[in-house]
């Protein structure tokens, strides 16, 4: 004769597929959350290095225009924010547009200015080339220029014209970045990269 389950036995059996079910669940999520993360960290990492070439190229084929800075320049401690490069390219700005304040706002497309991105502008054209993918935001880009002179110390001249005796420069960026989805509410999109480059020229 068959001897059934009782009520409390089919509970039990819930019960436990009920955890087991949860357990699961959470597993899953959380593994997917870090692939997600993870996602977004080489996103990031891969747009940077794309961006740091192009940059390295540009300041291969020219050097910083120091005509179109000023004595102020030397006041804030050689930081700006656009960088002016000129020679072989001709005339080339550098700067960025957004602070990425606000993550929660979507970009206005027809408005490439309104996206937080970095921009490549000859003087010569009205409209700039956004250097970064929509994938991320590049906030608040800063240059700081390194000037070098080997006659700066043997000439007179170059206490009162320090840009005349230039013959040599490099620059840092530094720049903040995140990806598209970033949000401070949740560890899988709280992705920041904040970047310091060396680049010579």
């Amino acid at each position: 004769m068959k001897k059934a389950f009782t009520l409390i036995e089919l509970l039990t059996v819930i019960c436990i597929l009920g955890i087991f079910s949860i357990v699961l669940f959470r597993t899953y999520k959380t593994i997917s959350d870090i692939s997600f993360r993870v996602e977004q960290q080489k996103t990031v990492n891969e747009e940077f290095l794309f961006v740091s070439e192009i940059l390295q190229n540009f300041a291969n084929r020219n050097s910083v225009d120091f005509e179109k800075y000023n004595e102020s320049l030397a006041s804030t401690k050689w930081f700006t924010n656009i960088l002016y490069l000129s020679w072989e390219d001709w005339n080339l700005e550098i700067y960025s547009s957004g602070d990425c304040v606000e993550f929660s706002q979507t970009p206005d497309f027809s408005n490439l200015q309104s996206w937080c991105s970095l921009f490549l502008k000859t003087w010569d054209e009205a409209n700039p080339i956004m250097l970064t993918s929509d994938s991320v935001y590049f906030s608040q880009a800063k240059f700081k220029i390194i000037p070098y002179s080997d006659s700066y110390f043997e000439s007179d001249e170059c206490e009162t014209n320090y840009f005349a005796c230039i013959n040599d420069d490099w620059f840092w960026l530094f720049v903040d970045i995140y990806p598209k989805r970033y949000t401070e509410d949740f560890w899988a999109n709280d992705i920041h990269l904040l970047v310091q480059h060396f680049f010579n020229i």
